[in-house]
């Protein structure tokens, strides 16, 4: 199948993540991120993505004729919780953490459209992850524990617009 392409910059490009792109995730998927399944209480990190991909509004980041960069988008839990923010990412991610770094960006300009608060959590072991969402623009609220595992929970507001002045230092009239 070919792969729709709803942002581009140059070779890179987001497409909706499709079923058929599950292999591909599983094969080239990171180590950390493995691991993070399997502590979230996944024994089979397929049916970790097939649910992933069944139930959250996902992307998948790629450079024009190679593998994934990573999978990112919106689990979303139902009643009044904010979406929550996921990424997962290729086995290569240290030789192409430039791209990543845009593409996480272009992501998160294209999810605020319609959803511009969201929440994240970390394994707040994971330092450079950590300070991936805070570049993001997500803020650290919490810790929180699944187990033995200690997660760094964050959350991100944009507003609706942006302004370059500061409505609440402004002078009141009379």
């Amino acid at each position: 199948m070919v792969d729709v392409k709803v942002l581009t910059r140059g070779k890179y490009y987001l497409t909706p993540l499709r079923k058929d792109h599950l292999p591909e995730i599983e094969k080239h998927l990171s180590q950390e991120n493995k691991r993070e399944l399997k502590l979230l209480g996944y024994e089979n990190i397929m049916d970790a993505l097939e649910e992933m991909q069944e139930y959250s509004e996902c992307y998948l980041a790629r450079k024009e004729g190679e593998p994934f960069l990573f999978v990112g988008g919106l689990w979303f839990s139902g009643g009044d919780d904010l979406p929550q923010m996921f990424a997962m990412f290729s086995d290569q991610l240290g030789s192409n953490f430039t791209a990543i770094a845009r593409g996480s960006k272009m992501l998160m300009d294209y999810l605020d459209q319609t959803n511009p608060n969201t929440t994240m959590t970390i394994l707040s072991e994971y330092e450079h992850m950590i300070q991936w969402a805070t570049w993001l623009g997500y803020e650290p609220v919490g810790v929180a524990a699944n187990g033995a595992a200690k997660y760094v929970e964050f959350v991100r507001c944009k507003y609706p617009y942006e302004s370059v002045y500061d409505d609440t230092s402004r002078p009141v009239m009379h």
